[in-house]
């Protein structure tokens, strides 16, 4: 039984192979593999075998402006064209215009009403998170899509017992900024962590958002320092896949891969699907293809 796990990179598009790019200047092999052996840039030809794709998704959706987050995220997570609905690329935040799309067709709602009903968002919440989200009512899409679906956002007990994970892989911004006797871990221990929670369901989520945080150079962070940590997250994972295992990686805007604007991109974004029933993401072309395709791979 064909198990997904979706890895979600915010802000990680597919630029030219430039100096500037740290998704071409740094070693990242896992990434490399991904990809068929090419580095992450706008040059890398497509991949579309049985059990392997790799191909780029327009992001922008034809409309002008710079992608962001709450549009882009809508878009990839519901196959709904959440730009049409606003009018214009909107982020961080989803827009109003989306939120009825979020609770009623994200890809928790679309593969429920297939009869899958063991699904996964696998991120860790402090609880002064949901504190400030009641209080100002502004959930993430992932957060708000989860919630309107009854799948349950895990917390920091959870977090102490190894079901679920932090959004910075290895919980050490958790031990500096919320609990300095929680314990980080390395990024493969995190990928076998998160595959032994994929395992319990048909369809886990997990959400990384520094990529896009480092992207815009925000919190100290760079490409240099988030780039090898996702790459060996993603490589153990790769080792450790079992033959049921579908791995997903995708993106919401292109950010990360070129660092000395501070701003998105227009540049497409990487969809990996690695495993069984990856063929039916291999004709995917926009954000608009992942939900779908996910639902085709789980109920074919």
């Amino acid at each position: 039984m064909t198990r997904v796990l979706f890895v979600f990179l915010d802000g990680v598009g597919l630029g030219p192979p430039t100096e500037h790019n740290p998704l071409h200047t740094l070693d990242l092999p896992a990434l490399s593999a991904l990809a068929g052996g090419q580095r992450w840039t706008a040059d890398a030809e497509p991949v579309r075998q049985p059990a392997h794709v790799f191909v780029p998704l327009d992001a922008t959706l034809g409309a002008e402006g710079l992608p962001q987050s709450g549009t882009g995220q809508t878009a990839l997570f519901t196959g709904v064209d959440a730009v049409a609905l606003h009018g214009r690329h909107y982020g961080p935040y989803p827009p109003t215009a989306t939120h009825e799309t979020l609770r009623t067709d994200s890809v928790y709602n679309r593969l429920q009403r297939n009869g899958i009903e063991s699904l996964a968002f696998a991120n860790a919440y402090p609880e002064r998170f949901f504190r400030a989200m009641e209080a100002r009512g502004r959930w993430t899409a992932t957060t708000r899509m989860a919630r309107a679906a009854g799948v349950r956002l895990r917390t920091a007990a959870d977090l102490a017992i190894g079901h679920a994970l932090p959004a910075d892989i290895t919980g050490e911004r958790w031990r500096r900024h919320l609990d300095p006797d929680h314990v980080p871990v390395s990024p493969a221990e995190a990928g076998r962590r998160l595959l032994a929670l994929a395992r319990e369901c048909r369809f886990t989520l997990f959400e990384y958002p520094y990529t896009d945080t480092a992207g815009h150079g925000r919190d100290g962070l760079r490409p240099e320092h988030v780039l090898p940590e996702v790459d060996a997250f993603l490589g153990e994972i790769l080792r450790q896949r079992g033959e049921t295992d579908l791995l997903v990686v995708s993106s919401d805007h292109g950010n990360v891969e070129r660092p000395t604007t501070k701003s998105h991109t227009r540049n497409p974004v990487p969809l990996v699907a690695l495993g069984p029933g990856a063929e039916a993401f291999a004709e995917a072309t926009s954000l608009l293809d992942v939900t779908p395709a996910i639902v085709r791979a789980l109920t074919a």
